[in-house]
């Protein structure tokens, strides 16, 4: 519903400084459309890609920051991996669910307006990328999802059970 590459320039501009600002850095931008053009306006450490398995891709222990609308499946991905994430809802329930990991404190809710002000998504950027807190503030989300008394799948499936009875 969402892509990228209809995002507005001026948001676009801001993400190309915050990857300038940060050459050490590499990104995996999901960018739906092949754009040679837009592709040379890009630092090197930058890679669009159509699509990206995004479940494997939170599983790389090199991923330090993943950045999403904040989409209840992004959500809970990042959130079963005990990865800090970067999350910038667009709409519905995505404001909600970049506030609930952000009060965990693995996350930062970050406003869509504010893509255009590179130099404060790089200070955001560093910081989450320097910054143990976030990982640590996953990481121990994660520990709780994962020692639940109730198995989320298993509970799902009782209450399927249930209904079809």
């Amino acid at each position: 519903m969402v892509r990228s590459y209809e995002m507005p320039e001026n948001f676009k501009e801001g993400l190309i400084k915050m990857f300038e600002s940060l050459p050490d850095v590499t990104f995996i931008w999901k960018y739906e459309k092949d754009d040679a053009e837009f592709q040379k306006r890009l630092p090197k450490n930058v890679h669009l890609k159509k699509w990206v398995p995004q479940p494997a891709l939170l599983a790389d222990s090199r991923v330090k920051v993943f950045v999403t609308h904040g989409g209840l499946g992004s959500t809970m991905e990042v959130a079963y991996t005990g990865k800090p994430a970067l999350m910038i809802p667009i709409f519905g329930d995505q404001y909600q669910n970049a506030m609930m990991l952000a009060r965990h404190g693995g996350a930062v809710s970050y406003d869509k307006f504010d893509l255009q002000d590179g130099q404060k998504l790089t200070m955001v950027m560093e910081e989450m990328v320097d910054n143990p807190k976030y990982q640590e503030r996953a990481q121990e989300l994660l520990q709780i999802l994962s020692n639940q008394p109730i198995d989320p799948k298993l509970n799902l499936m009782k209450h399927l059970e249930f209904a079809i009875q």
